[in-house]
Parts: structure tokens; C-alpha cells; sequence
């Protein structure tokens, strides 16, 4: 490939992850400039079936768009329990951009998967360049978890009654 083909096929990505960026919610409001260089940043990684993404308890600051494939959040407490899938289009570890917390699940790759991601320490640099990105992306968390709790007791309020007593996110 010559330089020509490279520089094209960076520009190409680059819009490609610019599009994407602008219709998911946790960026969505982001200033235009701010979202350029974002779209620049994040990287696309490919993962095979069984490949983990992240590990329970580890700490790696990075947030995953999932653009093909499916992964399961793995609950890794002695025998392995599979929480939930996820799949293409769907964000996974927003708040990693904002905190250093240990993962408090696995996420492993079920098919071929390609992911959007971006690291912490990248997005602390566009902070550092844009801050009045975080207030934004901040309101698009909170409205995340609003919507979740929402969801949430709309599924199990009549099934759970034990479940009720655990939520209360949003109060936070």
C-alpha cells in the first residue's frame, strides 16, 4: 500500500468514527472540534470469540463501542456467570472515562467483534484542550442512569420485590 491508500483509508476511518461518535448519547453534545479530535483518538480493535476485553477488578479506562459482534458481561466470582450480551451499537464503560475503578465484570467476546475504543488518558488530554466537554458528557451519564433505573423498575417492580430495595441510583 502507498501513502496515498493509507492517508485515504485514515480519512475514511476517521469520518466513519466521526458518524458513529455523533449518535452516541455520551457524545452527542459535544462541540464539534472536540469531537473531531475524539473520532481521531479512538481506535478500532478487533477480538475473537473468547477474547476478553476487560477482566473483573482490573483497571483499564477504556470505553468500547461495539460496531460488530456480540459480548458477554461475565460475573467471575469462583464459577463464571454470564449477566447479560451486548451487542453492535451499544456502549459499554463511559464511566471509565471519568474514574479509575476497578471493573466489576468481565466482558468477553461471544463472536467476532470490532469495537470503537478510547482511553482514559487520550480523553484527559481532550479535557485538558475542550473542558467544557465534561459537563456534557457528565449530563449525558446521569440522563444514562435515569433512563436505567427507569427501565429497570418498569421490568421488575412486580417481579422483584427484592430488587427494589437495591435501587435508588439516581438519588445518588
Amino acid at each position: 500500500m502507498n501513502s496515498s491508500t493509507d492517508q485515504k483509508a485514515a480519512t475514511s476511518e476517521f469520518r466513519a468514527n466521526l458518524e458513529v461518535l455523533m449518535q452516541i448519547p455520551l457524545f452527542a453534545r459535544v462541540p464539534m472540534e472536540a469531537l473531531k479530535l475524539l473520532a481521531y483518538l479512538f481506535q478500532r480493535e478487533n477480538f475473537k470469540p473468547g477474547d476478553f476485553l476487560f477482566r473483573q477488578n482490573e483497571v483499564d479506562g477504556n470505553v468500547f463501542f461495539l460496531l460488530e459482534g456480540k459480548a458477554a458481561l461475565v460475573l467471575e466470582d469462583g464459577a463464571e456467570l454470564i449477566l447479560t450480551e451486548y451487542g453492535e451499537g451499544q456502549l459499554i464503560g463511559g464511566q471509565s472515562l471519568f474514574d479509575g475503578t476497578k471493573r466489576l465484570f468481565s466482558l468477553r467476546a461471544v463472536s467476532r467483534m470490532t469495537c470503537l475504543i478510547l482511553a482514559r488518558d487520550k480523553f484527559q488530554r481532550v479535557l485538558e484542550q475542550f473542558p467544557d466537554v465534561a459537563p456534557r458528557m457528565f449530563e449525558a451519564l446521569v440522563v444514562g442512569i435515569h433512563q436505567w433505573e427507569a427501565r429497570f423498575l418498569a421490568q421488575h417492580a412486580v417481579r422483584c420485590s427484592g430488587c427494589l430495595q437495591n435501587l435508588g441510583v439516581t438519588l445518588v
